[in-house]
């Protein structure tokens, strides 16, 4: 019987790039995007044809944070594994992953991925740790394991707000992660490398247009609320030299600190 869904969020023709190893502990959850002009028209069902490990479920609205929450929904397994639709995953390392919470009765699990060039997103630790709000800002969506149940239990979910399709297009995972710690869930990190992402990803650029500045100044307002200029203060100075460098430090200080163009 599985105990472990991958969660994987996919848009319009992108699901045909799926691949899908079987593994008897693993179930696949595929939510499945559609609002291309050029794709709404097609049938996707036969896909998975004959896979009884698979379950596929057709939206026709975008906005990963809601795809995030309908996989959550329809999860029927104790753990589920956010995952994205360009990530070769290690479904062993996933299970080993799931393995360290089980034992230690860890409600939320973060760990690694690497990129194709075999190098890593960032430093990682090589030491197992509970995370608390400043380790958890520099999680990845495709880095986290979900205790099922433990969510539900406290009502926590993706903030729909948020994340790519929206106005805020980033911020969800470090919003979902402060919410089960602010509910005292058991939030960890694991140095398991659990699948390789393509070289390029979008939270590399949080600078480069008023949406992307603006998420982060919102993310920080709804998780740290009266106390969230602090931590603005905090971040614009830090990724200043950084911004500077690109050509945006006007406008990244403008929306960041003030919330306008």
């Amino acid at each position: 019987m599985h105990k472990i869904s991958v969660l994987i969020s996919t848009v319009n023709n992108n699901i045909s790039n799926l691949i899908l190893p079987k593994n008897q502990n693993i179930h696949y959850v595929v939510v499945h995007q559609v609002f291309d002009n050029n794709c709404i028209d097609l049938l996707y069902d036969n896909l998975f044809e004959g896979r009884l490990d698979v379950t596929y479920k057709r939206l026709d609205y975008p906005g990963l944070s809601k795809s995030r929450n309908v996989a959550l929904e329809i999860c029927t397994t104790k753990y589920g594994y956010i995952m994205d639709d360009d990530v070769e995953v290690d479904l062993d390392a996933i299970e080993k992953l799931v393995d360290f919470m089980e034992q230690e009765k860890v409600d939320v699990a973060t760990c690694q991925y690497q990129f194709k060039s075999d190098n890593s997103p960032r430093p990682y630790s090589n030491s197992t740790f509970a995370h608390n709000f400043l380790s958890s800002a520099r999680v990845a969506s495709i880095e986290i394991c979900l205790n099922i149940q433990s969510l539900k239990n406290k009502n926590i979910s993706f903030d729909e707000r948020f994340g790519l399709g929206t106005n805020l297009p980033s911020g969800e995972e470090y919003i979902l992660l402060t919410d089960c710690l602010k509910n005292n869930l058991a939030v960890k990190y694991y140095p398991i490398i659990t699948g390789i992402h393509p070289d390029i990803i979008s939270g590399m650029d949080f600078y480069s247009n008023f949406p992307k500045i603006l998420a982060k100044r919102e993310m920080f307002k709804r998780i740290f609320g009266w106390k969230s200029f602090v931590f603005i203060f905090a971040f614009w100075l830090k990724k200043l030299p950084a911004v500077l460098k690109e050509g945006y430090a006007i406008p990244f200080t403008k929306t960041l600190m003030f919330g306008v163009k």
